[in-house]
């Protein structure tokens, strides 16, 4: 119902406690009263007695968690599943000594509330794993129980029509009447009360904003499936009678739960005002992609390893967002611009004095010769001419070796001594040929240097001009490392490895990044913290795969 607005705290807080309680509360007196209604007794000595019983139990498992929590070996193993399976022991152990299970479920609850403050430092693993877990059952289950209320409205709706037009009438008088009650009763308890923990919640007691307060917590007394679930639970019979007028409370319940909501979705938007977020989605993703491109650049200036330097930077471009809307048209531009300007770079570098005395003409001329087939011109339907190159390459491997029965390495071993046997200036021929290969393989190392170096330049310049749309320089980087590919695809097919502690060290330059930016005051505290949590869950989830890894590699040991 607040969604879009800016609900106080302390209201807030009151409603989420009450959600607790109040539910809570109201299936006891409902249990009570039925209780009293089929057995004509009830002890206030006994029950409670049986309550805390019941507490003192949920208390000990709780302390059980905490302490396997700080002593156990793997207590994510222990603590998780004994958490997910108390509320149920708790439960069946409430209802076997024939009291309330529900309000021995929230008694413990706030047990797990003061655990999870005890262990807020302690066993980090299984407090994420918990909250996660824990989180998505609450959000299936809250999906779980509308879905029950909606497909329970069509049976009421038969209900009251059967009633008549005159009944029905009667029952929307009641709901209404009960409604106005409920919030002449939330109001003067949240205006009147003097108590520390009302005051805590709505003010204190002479303060402006005191009534204020106390229509806004009235009017979010908004009633759902819980009551329309106690109505249900009535049963057909009591005391071996039919329980009366059960249709008719059911019809109540659901009436008021329609009337709160329709209020509420109505009045609220009106008295609260429009939330107002501290950022944008935008904002985040803008600081978040720089952030990234910060640390790609950090890391890139102190590995040598090209294949090791190029995995890592793909695995960090993985945490920027695709939500920015990006200028299509302008991307492929700047494309192929920076692409164009790589090229001139390569060419100029392949043609400078330095590498001509260095190198053979003929080396330079080969690569160069490349570089204009693969690069320079590749809109003569590129991508058919080489597929068309392949295949003829490929019959015409085939027919030769099939022609000579060399199939195997051992086998064209002994083809090529053979035949340098036959004819030694062969071997020499070959000798030239490695040493050409090495020469080339030698000027492609130092024409991929210069086409990092020239990249990292590019995207640290746009950095400083407060750039966050670099994808374009890392689909440029991408397009050269696959010519450089091409060139030694022959010689280099393992894939590389990156060594944790790089990762380790990026995360380090990505906490850098973040208290830089709110030092300088460019980055605010609730951007702060989305990125700080993103960096901690991503450094959980790697310091788990690298100890995942550790024990592999022990176990295969």
């Amino acid at each position: 119902m607040t969604g879009n607005n800016d609900m106080p705290k302390g209201v807030g807080e009151a409603l989420e406690l009450e959600s607790l309680f109040n539910d809570a509360t109201g299936l006891v007196m409902l249990d009570l009263a039925l209780s009293v209604l089929s057995k004509g007794t009830f002890s206030v000595v006994e029950g409670i007695g049986h309550f805390l019983f019941v507490a003192v139990g949920g208390v000990l498992l709780v302390m059980l968690r905490f302490n396997l929590n700080r002593h156990g070996k793997n207590p994510e193993l222990t603590t998780i599943p004994i958490s997910l399976l108390t509320p149920f022991a708790i439960y069946l152990l409430a209802e076997h000594f024939g009291v309330s299970g529900i309000l021995a479920v929230v008694a413990t609850g706030i047990e797990h509330n003061w655990e999870a403050d005890r262990l807020r430092l302690t066993s980090t693993n299984v407090q994420l794993t918990s909250r996660t877990i824990w989180n998505i059952l609450a959000d299936i289950l809250n999906d779980f129980v509308f879905l029950i209320l909606g497909i329970s409205l069509p049976e009421v709706a038969r209900n009251v029509t059967q009633m008549g037009w005159q009944g029905a009438a009667a029952l929307l008088g009641v709901s209404v009447l009960v409604y106005v009650v409920m919030w002449i009763v939330r109001y003067v308890w949240a205006l009147r009360g003097d108590s520390a923990s009302i005051s805590a919640f709505f003010g204190d007691r002479k303060s402006d904003e005191r009534p204020f307060f106390a229509r806004l917590f009235a009017v979010s007394g908004i009633h759902g499936t819980v009551t329309l679930a106690m109505a249900f639970s009535l049963p057909n019979k009591i005391a071996g009678h039919a329980f009366p007028y059960r249709d008719e409370l059911i019809a109540i319940a659901t009436f008021v739960i329609l009337i709160s909501m329709v209020v509420s979705s109505i009045v609220l938007p009106r008295m609260l005002p429009q939330k107002t977020e501290a950022y944008t989605m935008a904002d985040l993703d803008h600081i978040r992609n720089k952030m990234v491109d910060y640390v790609i650049l950090q890391m890139r200036s102190q590995i040598e390893d090209h294949a090791v330097r190029e995995a890592l930077t793909d695995q960090l471009q993985s945490q920027k967002s695709n939500r920015l809307t990006v200028d299509r048209a302008q991307s492929t531009a700047n494309y192929n611009a920076l692409l164009s300007e790589t090229k001139e770079v390569v060419d100029n570098f392949l043609h400078c004095e330095d590498v001509n005395n260095r190198y053979s003409p003929e080396i330079v001329n080969i690569y160069d010769k490349i570089l204009r087939r693969v690069l320079v011109e590749p809109k003569r339907n590129h991508f058919t001419l080489r597929m068309k190159h392949s295949i003829k390459h490929w019959k015409k491997e085939v027919l030769w070796h099939t022609s000579h029965r060399v199939i195997t390495h051992e086998q064209q071993r002994r083809f090529r001594d053979a035949r340098i046997a036959e004819n030694p200036e062969l071997s020499e021929q070959i000798k030239q040929r490695e040493v050409m290969r090495d020469d080339l393989l030698a000027l492609n190392n130092e024409v991929t240097d210069t086409i990092d170096h020239y990249l990292d330049t590019v995207l640290e310049n746009r950095l400083k001009q407060k750039h966050s749309d670099n994808d374009f320089v890392y689909l440029v980087r991408r397009t050269m490392n696959h010519f450089c590919a091409h060139i030694k695809h022959d010689y280099q097919k393992s894939a590389a490895t990156v060594p944790d502690i790089l990762y380790v060290q990026a995360f380090q330059h990505e906490y850098d990044f973040v208290q830089q930016g709110i030092n300088a005051g460019y980055i605010n505290q609730s951007i702060a913290g989305v990125l700080y949590t993103e960096i901690n869950q991503a450094q959980l989830l790697q310091l788990q795969q690298f100890q995942e890894t550790e024990e592999m590699a022990l176990i295969e040991a």
